[in-house]
């Protein structure tokens, strides 16, 4: 039996595809912002690529182990996990917010343009009521399958981190213990003093112009230069901003179109043969 691959199929395909949220690599993502202030704070990021309504990002500030006990990456002394699933698609460059409700460990996301829309839902995954510490706390993004607090490596990918610690010790060093580098660990601590905000400058106000394309934006988020970091405690929102907007596809993006066009063309041509 002959079966053609119609648009309305190809499209079923890719809405079910969609469906099941992205996948993303360690290289896809980086933290822009964070206010560690105990009610109004908050915390934002940018992802290089799409993210289809659906996907969900883990945040937790627990520290994570450099030897993996039986117990798992984190230590036993948990802190507070969040999961943040986006209701709609965000494009890449898009910068997503997830802002204090007035209330400790709970909020609430946007993401956008001019301070973003709500989008997405923010869970509290352990009842926690941490927030970023100013004496030094390390905040982590990563994906993984569902929420546990005993993830093996093999069952977590880690996307990005943003410290305030001075130093780090045998049991709490992001690098040595994620593989984090680059603009995936922001790291912000200001001398001896405490440091509860950084942000990049960018998206400090809302409305600001946005990059002319992904490597211009990656590239700005590299300098220390482009970031305002505030040492005491203060009320400055985190914001949510578009940073980065290709008006035509990155040679990337052709390469993966072509390449699903081309499987499914073949797809299309085997069936057509049987």
């Amino acid at each position: 039996m002959k079966r053609i691959l119609t648009p309305t199929t190809l499209a079923a395909v890719a809405i079910a595809a969609q469906a099941a949220g992205t996948s993303l690599t360690q290289t896809d993502f980086a933290f822009t912002g964070v206010n560690g202030n105990t009610t109004v704070g908050g915390w934002s990021f940018v992802s290089f690529v799409d993210i289809a309504a659906g996907t969900t990002i883990y945040f937790t500030d627990t520290n994570v182990l450099q030897t993996t006990p039986a117990a798992g990456v984190f230590s036993t002394t948990a802190e507070t996990f969040w999961s943040w699933t986006a209701a709609a698609d965000v494009s890449a460059g898009t910068s997503v917010a997830l802002r204090g409700t007035g209330v400790s460990g709970q909020y609430t996301a946007k993401s956008g343009a001019a301070g973003g829309a709500a989008n997405g839902t923010v869970a509290n995954l352990n009842g926690g009521v941490s927030n970023i510490s100013s004496g030094g706390d390390i905040l982590y993004a990563f994906q993984a399958a569902s929420y546990a607090t005993n993830y093996q490596p093999s069952a977590i990918t880690f996307l990005g981190a943003i410290s305030n610690r001075g130093t780090y010790t045998t049991s709490d060093n992001p690098m040595a213990a994620t593989g984090l580098s680059g603009i995936q660990l922001r790291e912000y601590k200001v001398g001896a003093d405490a440091t509860r905000y950084t942000q990049f400058t960018a998206q400090v106000t809302t409305n600001d112009a946005p990059f002319a394309s992904m490597a211009e934006l990656k590239t700005a988020l590299a300098s220390n230069a482009n970031w305002t970091t505030i040492a005491a405690s203060n009320t400055t929102p985190i914001v949510s901003d578009v940073l980065a907007v290709a008006a035509v596809p990155e040679p990337e993006s052709y390469a993966l179109m072509l390449a699903g066009l081309a499987v499914v063309g073949g797809m299309a041509r085997r069936r057509l043969q049987r």
